[in-house]
C-alpha cells in the first residue's frame, strides 16, 4: 500500500534568526516509517527539516507551516496515497507582525528585528490541515491523525479527541491516535486508538506495538 506519514514540528518565524516551535522530535513518524517499510508498504515520509529521519522511505522536508501546507497539499492531490498517518506537531499559530517599543515589523520578512524595551508578537491562526487531506486526496484515504496531550485526565484526553472528530465531520480522520506526554518515558509510550470519540480499539505501550496496530488498520485486519 501507498503510505504517508507527516512528522517533526513546525517553526514559526519570527525574524531571520528567531522562530517558535515544539519539541516534537519526529523519533513516532521515523519509526513508523521504518516499521512500514519492513512491511513492503511504499512509504513517503514528510517531515522537518531537523527532526529524526527514518532510514529506508522517500524523505521530504518542511520548515514552516507554509512549506508542510504546500508540499502535504501536492503529495496528496498528486500521489494516490491510501493512507495518510498525520503525526507531526503542526502550530497552531503562526506569527503575523512584531512590535519593538510600538514600531511594527512583518515577521519573517526582516533579517533581526532591533533590540528593545518592550516587543510583542502578534499571532495568527493557520488553518487545520488534518482537515484538509480528504479534500485533496479523496474521501477514500484513510486518515491517522494524532492528539498529545499534556497531564490530562481520562475525560479531558475523550473530549480532545471527541473534537478532532467533530470539528470538520465531513473530512473528519477514520481514526485518532491519543497519547499524553506524562506517559512517555524512555521505554514506554502509552497510546489509545480511537475509532470515533466514543471507541477505543487499541491500546498500546510503546512505538512497536502502535506500528503494530496501525498497519493491521490500514491492512484492514482491525
Amino acid at each position: 500500500m501507498k503510505i504517508l506519514i507527516t512528522g517533526g514540528g513546525t517553526c514559526e518565524p519570527i525574524d531571520s534568526v528567531r522562530y517558535i516551535t515544539n519539541f516534537s522530535t519526529g523519533k513516532t513518524a521515523s519509526f513508523l516509517a521504518d516499521f512500514f517499510c519492513s512491511k513492503n508498504h511504499e512509504v513517503t515520509v514528510l517531515i522537518a527539516e531537523n527532526a529524526q529521519k527514518p532510514k529506508n522511505a522517500k524523505i521530504l522536508t518542511y520548515k514552516t507551516f507554509s512549506d508542510l501546507q504546500k508540499i502535504l497539499k501536492k503529495e496528496c492531490t498528486d500521489s494516490n496515497y491510501d493512507a495518510v498517518i498525520h503525526a507531526a506537531a503542526v502550530s497552531d499559530y503562526c506569527v503575523k507582525e512584531i512590535s519593538v517599543d510600538g514600531k511594527i515589523f512583518p515577521a519573517g520578512e526582516i533579517s533581526k528585528i532591533p533590540s528593545g524595551k518592550n516587543i510583542l508578537l502578534k499571532m495568527q491562526k493557520n488553518p487545520k490541515l488534518l482537515y484538509k487531506i480528504k479534500l485533496w486526496g479523496g474521501k477514500q484515504t484513510k486518515v491517522v491523525a494524532f492528539k498529545l496531550t499534556s497531564g490530562a485526565t481520562d475525560a479531558e484526553q475523550q473530549n480532545a479527541v471527541h473534537k478532532i472528530f467533530f470539528a470538520e465531520k465531513d473530512f473528519a480522520p477514520d481514526f485518532v491516535v491519543q497519547n499524553d506526554k506524562s506517559e512517555i518515558t524512555e521505554t514506554e509510550h502509552l497510546c489509545k486508538i480511537y475509532k470515533n470519540s466514543d471507541k477505543i480499539i487499541a491500546k498500546t505501550k510503546n512505538l512497536q506495538e502502535l506500528a503494530e496496530s496501525l498497519n493491521k488498520i490500514i491492512e484492514e485486519k482491525l
